[in-house]
């Protein structure tokens, strides 16, 4: 379990590391650097609190409410990004 754990740890740092390479990039359009920003962000942390209820499994009511809450607020927070940026483009 605990290399499981350890794996899911690592490819949700993946993710966050994904998700803010193409930051720097400058061939692509700010919407698309939010976007793949916000996903990769919101799967990343989804990820690691799974890994940790492998490793913690008696906190699974917390973690599972901890996935829920940043599941919505992931969504809304990037859907009210995403409008202010289309704004002020």
């Amino acid at each position: 379990m605990i290399i499981l754990s350890n794996f899911l740890i690592i490819l949700g740092l993946l993710f966050w590391l994904w998700g803010t390479l193409p930051i720097v990039n400058k061939q692509h359009s700010l919407l698309y650097k939010l976007h793949t920003l916000t996903v990769s962000d919101s799967v990343g942390s989804l990820i690691l609190l799974f890994g940790l209820l492998f490793r913690v499994p008696d906190y699974w009511p917390l973690l599972v409410v901890t996935a829920i809450s940043l599941s919505i607020w992931n969504t809304i927070f990037s859907y009210i990004i995403a409008n202010v940026a289309e704004k002020k483009l």
